[in-house]
């Protein structure tokens, strides 16, 4: 019976295969033309009004193509990563991915779990993409991933804390010892400057991206110290934990930070316990269209150091993949050139509050105080975000635990920086695959 059983579920399963043309056809189409193209996708956490967005692509993208179901699946946060890899490993993944960017994107594509999509999109198709999304996840002279959104981190405010404190609240500050003053200024009405949450270790990397950047002149010298040929403890590097300290000392963040998580410590300008966070720019609109462009602004990092990017603005691209496992490549990357035309690039900004790094993004669409104000920055400023060169392992077992330690332990700025030496090393010995990607990975400037 169990011979039986087994030889029924082998038949079945290759009348399956033949049915839909495997791995093995290029484009893994069925052969009466009608499929299903999977996408798993993530977003609505972070850009309120994604999920609306990708129901309507759906929707837009089976009437053009009614041979084509479209099944879109909205991915949590927590298990993103960890279904993609437990789907791929049985060669059962999704026909489209949604990564957030850089080497969170890259480190499956140096794990082999997916597919360069410039084997389906040519230079032609990939040129209304700005330059700068592309390079995030372009390596071995290869194109593996297409912006889903880009989005801008940025200092949100409270203009009406500014106001109190006596600080202008359409320009509080440009440089580092402008902030501090702001800071100092609201510390004395009575106003805590900064509001921030360290409970569930995302806020390091945000700290990294808005200060990590300020003495570096190339992309390449970020990937130069994940590979190993520089190291954390030159000043370099290591200044902007200097700045953690600078701003610890002088009692300008909220003292409950340990016990808020990221979005906690966000919301503190929203319940008027802090006068301003870390923020990104769909969400400063957010805040913006409830509380009023007279309430909220939204500022650039304050500059202290004196590389190329220290005055640069973080505007990265969430992205999507194919998955090696997918079976339907080619329908994958029609759908995700579809995305790309100016009606749903509009579409997207209108539901979403995000705009698509292309070259078709209209200024004309802008609706808000905060976007205009991005969009000017864009122009003005060249565009680098640290967190996409790390090495996923340093930031879970060397930043988060390095910068916690820093406001639980009192760590030093410069036995920080040691420990994130450390920790560098052993991601390098512990991942080895990771490090010769770094190793090999140079980005053309």
């Amino acid at each position: 019976m169990k011979k039986a059983v087994s030889m029924l579920m082998v038949i079945t399963m290759l009348l399956s295969l033949a049915g839909c043309g495997g791995n093995g056809d290029p484009g893994g189409e069925e052969k009466n033309g009608e499929y299903t193209l999977t996408v798993w996708y993530w977003g609505e956490q972070e850009a309120p009004g994604y999920k609306a967005y990708m129901e309507e692509m759906v929707k837009r993208y089976e009437k053009e193509n009614p041979h084509i179901t479209v099944e879109a699946i909205l991915q949590e946060s927590d298990n993103l990563y960890s279904a993609f890899r437990t789907a791929e490993a049985a060669e059962e993944g999704p026909d489209i991915q949604y990564m957030w960017g850089g080497t969170q994107a890259m480190e499956d594509v140096w794990k082999g779990n997916v597919s360069p999509i410039s084997d389906y999109l040519s230079e032609e198709d990939l040129s209304v993409i700005e330059k700068a999304s592309l390079l995030e996840t372009n390596w071995d002279n290869k194109q593996w991933g297409i912006p889903a959104y880009g989005f801008t981190y940025g200092i949100a405010y409270d203009k009406e804390a500014m106001r109190t404190a006596g600080v202008d609240p359409e320009q509080p500050f440009n440089t580092w010892d402008e902030f501090m003053e702001c800071c100092r200024k609201l510390k004395e009405a009575g106003i805590t400057p900064l509001g921030m949450g360290l409970k569930d270790g995302f806020l390091p990397a945000w700290i990294g991206i808005f200060l990590g950047q300020q003495n570096l002149n190339s992309v390449n010298e970020m990937i130069d110290l994940m590979s190993g040929n520089e190291s954390f403890t030159d000043e370099k590097y290591a200044e902007w934990l200097y700045k953690i300290e600078e701003l610890k000392k002088a009692g300008y963040i909220n003292e409950d930070i340990l016990s808020l998580d990221l979005y906690q410590g966000q919301q503190t300008i929203e319940n008027g316990t802090a006068a301003m966070t870390l923020h990104t720019q769909a969400y400063a609109v957010s805040l913006e269209k409830s509380l009023g462009a007279d309430k909220i602004g939204f500022a650039k990092a304050p500059v202290f150091g004196d590389g190329k990017f220290a005055d640069s603005i973080a505007s990265p691209s969430q992205v999507y993949v194919i998955p090696k496992s997918a079976k339907h490549k080619e329908g994958a990357a029609k759908f995700l050139m579809f995305l790309q035309e100016e009606e749903n690039i509009k579409s997207l900004y209108e539901m979403a509050n995000v705009m698509m790094p292309n070259v078709n993004f209209k200024e004309e669409w802008l609706t808000s105080e905060v976007d205009k104000q991005v969009m000017k920055w864009k122009a003005e400023n060249q565009n680098f975000c640290y967190q996409l060169y790390f090495a996923p392992m340093f930031e879970s077992d060397g930043l988060i635990p390095t910068v916690q330690k820093m406001f639980s332990e009192n760590l030093p700025p410069e036995d920080a920086a040691a420990e994130l030496e450390e920790a560098l090393k052993k991601c390098r010995e512990q991942n080895p695959e990771v490090h010769e990607a770094f190793v090999d990975w140079s980005i053309a400037e």
